[in-house]
């Protein structure tokens, strides 16, 4: 009984049923059976204390190993979230530098059709710039020359009324000499 616990190699019923020889001088039987019967029954009582450990210690032991076991699947997880983490910010930084190329790209392609409208609106500017220094180039033209028309015209009348003056205030002569000078 290799594996068997101490307090079971000596039962109750062996202490309080174990024979002793008989001898002329020895102890008062009934003390010894009194007393074999009180210790069998506290024999009992540490049996029963030993039992009720033991189960405790075997609960234990099975908690314990329970809890290994939940330490170990813990590990598991928290190995599993680790690299799902990992896995989540890869793909939230590459969903990130996606939405920086699209802004990107389309930033660029704003700013392009920004630049494309900008010198289609530089050139319109330049063509009105050149229709109105044309215009006005042409009508200071047209008014220069009505000017002149004007002031010919004028210079015209001017000399005219000039001479008509110079005519009426000369002395009236005999025949044609004054009607000449006015031609």
């Amino acid at each position: 009984m290799k594996n068997q616990i101490p307090s079971q190699e000596l039962s109750p019923a062996e202490i309080k049923n174990k024979d002793f020889k008989k001898t002329v001088l020895g102890y008062s039987p009934e003390e010894v059976v009194g007393f074999l019967d009180q210790v069998a029954k506290l024999w009992e009582k540490v049996q029963k204390k030993e039992r009720d450990l033991n189960s405790q210690i075997d609960q234990l032991k099975a908690e314990i190993k329970s809890w290994e076991n939940k330490r170990a699947d813990f590990e598991k997880l928290q190995e599993m979230a680790k690299a799902d983490a990992q896995k989540i910010i890869t793909l939230a930084q590459e969903d990130a530098q996606k939405i920086i190329d699209e802004s990107e790209n389309r930033s660029q392609e704003v700013r392009k059709n920004t630049e494309n409208w900008l010198t289609e609106i530089l050139e319109e500017v330049q063509e009105v710039e050149k229709r109105k220094a044309n215009f006005i180039t042409a009508f200071r033209s047209a008014l220069d020359s009505h000017y002149e028309i004007l002031k010919t015209e004028q210079d015209a009348e001017d000399s005219l009324t000039h001479k008509l003056h110079e005519y009426l205030k000369k002395p009236k002569l005999s025949g044609g000499r004054a009607a000449s000078s006015l031609s």
